[in-house]
Parts: structure tokens; C-alpha cells; sequence
């Protein structure tokens, strides 16, 4: 049973593959009957163009018709511009296209025949012309090409350029003559050919080398490969026959031999130079293989570092711009121009006072960094974009030569409007936090002051005819009314938010006003508090913020003693330079090593209801009021904090004023 199965399976597969010859055999039976339309240039020659007669005639007609002839195929060939040729083949109003330039993109679209030459371009320019040497002197010039001409693939990477189209290489060569364009580029023998014929030889030079030479063949569209089969079929037969030579030579001619006394001569010197330059060519010739290897190699290398660097200076965050000593736009990266909302082009090579550029950065910051070499850095500006207020960040850095030559600034710039509000979100939920916190221990010190006063009523009725009485009365009531005005002040000056403000502030009245906040707490769980800061010590902070650090770092202090027994917070502050140093050491349960170096991240948190916030607030305001902060811990022991915070000058408090 199985074999039999077997056998009508191969049975089946046979008659499969006789239906696919015959289909195949059926489709190459079309091509030989049907009539093939071919189009081409009507003004290319000496390939094809129309004579003055009216007659389509040219190397590549010649070689079609000679394909016809072999293979017995019928063949309509029509002359027309060369871009509509294109899109009647794009359109299937045409079978092929009898002659055009293999390019890599082309090579996606159509399908090519064997090549049956190889065709070149060149650069003409006016014989007046001195300043265009090669393919690169082209960028910011006018020039003309035949529209939709191979040559726009080799004028794509030149900077700046103008492409005028025309409708074939005779019109693109009279703009050239009559000063309309910089320079023509096209076929190189059609070029030759047309400044011959028109007398243009005193007007017209080729510059430059041989551009792209290429195969050239017949194109079919896409997948037709019954029509590609017989073209190539075609070509072989024509060469095989000498046809094709006849062709050639009838087009391009034949060189002339020299008499055979010349060739004797010249022979006879070329070897005698040939000798003589032997040695010296042998050996120069390696250390010149190795100087260009090496060469090569270090040009490759440059680039690609050059590729690099303009890969991560587009990929950077921020926006870059740089600027020479005179304020001119050099350069400028893609974030920029996002930033700015117009294409880097629109500002580069043009000063910053004429442009939007100078909006994001004072003017004043740009000069002094140029003035004394130093960075100006983390600046903000407001910026009003499309109606819209716009918090931007930018550093200036001087671009330095020399120790004191200056000859150009970098500008760095990003965006910090929700990274700011944010921020300030951040620091409201950690002060509302420890507001929280602080609400027991308060309303215990509210209650103190008030119980004083309460007391005092209360004896009026008895002990008010007596003078101690009332001296007495007197002199507390007011001080406990002051002493509770003094804490509800520091509540209120607290939770409510203000805009940073650097200034004098005496550590010793600061801290001591702030431990007030926490007298009930230290009382209750009978926490040793040890002061020991000089009553002459300022720093020059925003209030506030040095206000949050401190009860930040005092709330987790006193929350650290849990399961300690004789709890002791110690608080020193002292100068040390042009600082203040102040250290605020507990002997709680201290911090594990794997979580010491994470407690400024933010919403970090070892504790089940805390947020992380706190201790990574007052890192950042630590910071942003020039200071810095270590902590130091170890389970069961305790922690150490140590901070500096920059003392106040006179000098920088006027400056500020």
C-alpha cells in the first residue's frame, strides 16, 4: 500500500513539472511574437539621439536592432526624454530601456542585462573656470544635470549644493555656456560629442577624474526575466559574431597604429628609463605601500572617531552649542535644535544676539566666562516658549588653548521645568512629612505655656491683693506668652513655602530654636542632648532648607532609639576655614553597611511607613547651598553625620544685595 503511494506521488510531481516547462515554454513564445517596445534618450548621443533628418540613430540602436536581427524578435524603439523613458518603464508603457548606468538603487527597481560597456561621467566647467578642480569644490555651487541622471546619486553628499534639472545633456551644456550654472555634469563621451558638434572647444574643459565608471546595459522591470534571458542571449550572439565590433568601431572608432620605427624608439627609451628608474622605484616602493597603508589607516580611524564623537554629542540629554571669542555660532547639536524648534542650519554661522539662542543664557555670563576663563554652572532661567513659562538649566565653559587663551565658550542647556516642580513637590511631601511627625512633641510644648497661664488665673481670685502675686504674674505670663508666640512662629516660618534665599544665619540660635520642636520626644524617651557649638558661628544658607536638613537629621536621630538604653545625641558646631562643620552623632541602632551608601537615594526607606525622602532632600539642599555631607555608621553603635555648610562674608553678602 505504501509503495503504491509512493508511485502516484512521483506520477503526480512529474505531471507538475510538465505544466511548469509548458508555461515557461508558452511565456518565451510571447516574446518572440509580440511586438517589444524599447525607449531611450532622444538626445544622447553618440548612444542614441534623433538627427536633424528626423532619424533615431545611435550606438545603443545599433546594437538593439542587431539583437532584433539575431533573434528574430520584433522591436519597436522609441526616442523620448530621458525621465519620461523612465517612468514608462516604471509604468510598463515600455518592456525595457535599451541603454542605462548600473547604480545599486537602480538595481532595485529593474533588472540589467549583461553589460555590453562601461560608461563614465565628468565634470565640465568654463575654461575661465580655476577654482573648480575636483567633485568636492562643487559644495555651495549651481549645477546642471539631465533630470533624473545617475549623477544626482553622486551629487547627494555634497554640502550646500544647487541641482538644476534639464531635459538632456545639449540643455544642461548651454546653461553651462551661457553662465547659468557652475558646472555640468554627465556622460563623458556625450559630453565630448556635443562640445565638438556645437563648437564649444575654447569654451568648455573637463576637471577632474573619470566619475563612477560603471556597466552599462539594457533594463527590464522587475522579475521579468524571459525578456532579460533573450537580450542577454542577444549580446552573446553579437559579440560571438564580431557584430559588436563593427558597432564599436563605427561609434567610437579605431585607434591608429604607429609606424613601427616609432614603437621601435619609444621601446628602445622606455626600457632604458625603465632601467635606470628600476632601483630607485624598488626601493622607495615599500616604504611608499606602508606610508599610504598607514595613511589610509589613520584617515579610517579618524573618521570613525569623528562618526563616534558626533554620535554622542547627538545622543547627549542636554543641548550643545559652541561659540568662538566674537560670538558666532560654530556648531550645535541635535538637542539644541530640538530645544530651539528650528533646524540646526537656521542659527549656526550667525551671532547669538541675532538669533533665539540668546534667550536661554545671560548675556553678562557669557562675557565673564570669557573674560576669566571659569565655568558658570547649574544656572536657571525663565523662558517664555510659545506662551508657556519654561525653566531651563545651562553651564558655560570656556574652550582654552593656552593657561589664559580663551577662544571659545560651550554652552550645555536642558530643560528643568518638571524635574523643578517635581523637585518641589518632593520637598513639600517630606516637610508636610516631618510636620507630621513633629506634631505630638509641639502640641506637648504648647500645652507647657499654657498650663503656666491657666495656673496663674486660676489664683487671681486669692492671691491677687498680694504685691509678689502680682509682680510675679507679671513677669511669667508675658515670657510664657512669648514662648509659645515664639514656637507657633517657627511652625508656621516652617510649613510655609518660600522662594530660596541664601543668608546669615547663626547656627547656635537656629539649632537650638529647631530642638525646641522635639523637647517632649527628648523627654520621653530620656535622650541625653549634648550642644557644644560656638555662639559666633554664621553660614550663609537659604533659612529654610537649613531648617529641613536639621530636623530631618535630628527626627531620624531620636527615632534610632528604639531598643537603646541610655540614649545620647550629640550636636557640635565649630569654623574650620572658610566653613562651618557640624556633626550630629547618636549611638542608636546605626545603619547597615549595605544600606549606608543608598540613604540619599530617593524613596529609599528601611522604615514600613516611610516615604525616602527626607535624607535625599537634604542632600540636594546641602548641595545646592555649596556644601557637602558623609555619614559614617555601624549597626548597634550608631551614626555619625558631618556636615559643611560655607560661612557668611560680608564681601559675597553685599555682592548678593
Amino acid at each position: 500500500m505504501m509503495r503504491r503511494n509512493k508511485e502516484i506521488l512521483c506520477i503526480i510531481s512529474i505531471v507538475f513539472m510538465f505544466i511548469g516547462y509548458g508555461n515557461l515554454y508558452a511565456e518565451e513564445k510571447d516574446v518572440y511574437k509580440e511586438t517589444i517596445i524599447v525607449g531611450g534618450d532622444n538626445y544622447f548621443p553618440p548612444f542614441e539621439y534623433v538627427d536633424k533628418n528626423g532619424v533615431y540613430k545611435g550606438f545603443n540602436v545599433d546594437i538593439l536592432r542587431a539583437i532584433a536581427i539575431e533573434m528574430g524578435i520584433d522591436l519597436d524603439i522609441r526616442p523620448m526624454p530621458w525621465y519620461e523613458a523612465i517612468m514608462a518603464l516604471n509604468e510598463r508603457e515600455i518592456d525595457a530601456i535599451q541603454g542605462m548606468k548600473y547604480s545599486i538603487s537602480r538595481s532595485y527597481l529593474y533588472d540589467f542585462s549583461d553589460p555590453y560597456l562601461v560608461s563614465s561621467q565628468s565634470i565640465f566647467v568654463r575654461s575661465d573656470n580655476s577654482y573648480i578642480v575636483n567633485i568636492e569644490d562643487l559644495e555651495k555651487k549651481k549645477i546642471a544635470i539631465q533630470k533624473n541622471d545617475i549623477a544626482k546619486d553622486v551629487l547627494k553628499n555634497i554640502m550646500d549644493i544647487q541641482i538644476i534639472e534639464t531635459e538632456n545633456q545639449q540643455m544642461a551644456l548651454k546653461k553651462l555656456i551661457k553662465g547659468e550654472v557652475d558646472a555640468y555634469i554627465g556622460n563623458r563621451l556625450t559630453g565630448l560629442y556635443i562640445i565638438q558638434k556645437d563648437g564649444y572647444t575654447k569654451d568648455v574643459k573637463i576637471v577632474g577624474e573619470e566619475i563612477n565608471p560603471l556597466n552599462y546595459g539594457i533594463v527590464v522591470n522587475k522579475g521579468n526575466k524571459v525578456l532579460l534571458k533573450m537580450f542577454n542571449e542577444g549580446l552573446m550572439r553579437i559579440k560571438k559574431n564580431g557584430t559588436y565590433d563593427k558597432i564599436y568601431k563605427k561609434w567610437f572608432g579605431e585607434p591608429i597604429n604607429p609606424p613601427y620605427a616609432y614603437i621601435k624608439r619609444t621601446l628602445y627609451f622606455s626600457i632604458v628609463v625603465l632601467f635606470f628608474s628600476l632601483f630607485g622605484i624598488f626601493i622607495f616602493y615599500r616604504w611608499n605601500y606602508l606610508l599610504k597603508k598607514e595613511v589610509n589607516k589613520r584617515t579610517q580611524q579618524l573618521k570613525r572617531e569623528s562618526l563616534f564623537k558626533e554620535q554622542i554629542i547627538n545622543s547627549i540629554f542636554s543641548g550643545l552649542i559652541t561659540f568662538n571669542n566674537q560670538g558666532i555660532i560654530l556648531s550645535a547639536n541635535e538637542k539644541a535644535a530640538y530645544f530651539l524648534d528650528m533646524p540646526i542650519e537656521a542659527f549656526v554661522k550667525k551671532h547669538f544676539k541675532d538669533t533665539v539662542v540668546k534667550e536661554y543664557f545671560y548675556e553678562e555670563d557669557f562675557y565673564e566666562v570669557l573674560q576669566t576663563g571659569k565655568e558658570k554652572m547649574n544656572i536657571e532661567k525663565n523662558i517664555n516658549v510659545e506662551g508657556i513659562n519654561k525653566v531651563f538649566e545651562y553651564n558655560i565653559y570656556p574652550l582654552v588653548l593656552h593657561e589664559d587663551d580663551v577662544y571659545g565658550i560651550t554652552l550645555t542647556f536642558k530643560d528643568i521645568t518638571n524635574e523643578k516642580l517635581m523637585k518641589e513637590r518632593m520637598i513639600m511631601k517630606d516637610k508636610l512629612e516631618s510636620l507630621g511627625r513633629l506634631v505630638a512633641g509641639i502640641a506637648h510644648e504648647i500645652r507647657n505655656p499654657l498650663t503656666s497661664i491657666k495656673a496663674y488665673i486660676e489664683l487671681i481670685p486669692y492671691k491677687y491683693d498680694k504685691k509678689e502675686f502680682r509682680e510675679k504674674i507679671s513677669e511669667d505670663v508675658p515670657k510664657e506668652i512669648e514662648r509659645l508666640n515664639s514656637i507657633i512662629s517657627n511652625l508656621l516660618e516652617y510649613a510655609k513655602p518660600k522662594v530660596p534665599n541664601k543668608e546669615m544665619v547663626k547656627v547656635h540660635d537656629e539649632i537650638l530654636g529647631i530642638i525646641v520642636f522635639f523637647s517632649n520626644q527628648i523627654k520621653k524617651k530620656n535622650i541625653k542632648l549634648i550642644c557644644n557649638m560656638k555662639e559666633d558661628l554664621f553660614i550663609y544658607v537659604d533659612k529654610q532648607q537649613f531648617k529641613q536638613i536639621m530636623i530631618n537629621f535630628l527626627l531620624n536621630a531620636i527615632e534610632a532609639f528604639e531598643k537603646t538604653e541610655n540614649p545620647e545625641i550629640c550636636i557640635t558646631a565649630e569654623k574650620n576655614g572658610d566653613f562651618a562643620v557640624i556633626i550630629i552623632k547618636d549611638n542608636g541602632c546605626g545603619i547597615a553597611s549595605e544600606n549606608e551608601k543608598k540613604i540619599f537615594e530617593p524613596f529609599f526607606t528601611t522604615k514600613d511607613n516611610g516615604t525616602g525622602l527626607g535624607l535625599s532632600i537634604s542632600y540636594q539642599f546641602i548641595k545646592e547651598n555649596g556644601g557637602d555631607i558623609t555619614v559614617s555608621s555601624h549597626l548597634e553603635t550608631g551614626t555619625k553625620i558631618n556636615m559643611i555648610l560655607p560661612l557668611f562674608k560680608e564681601k559675597r553678602s553685599t555682592a548678593n544685595v
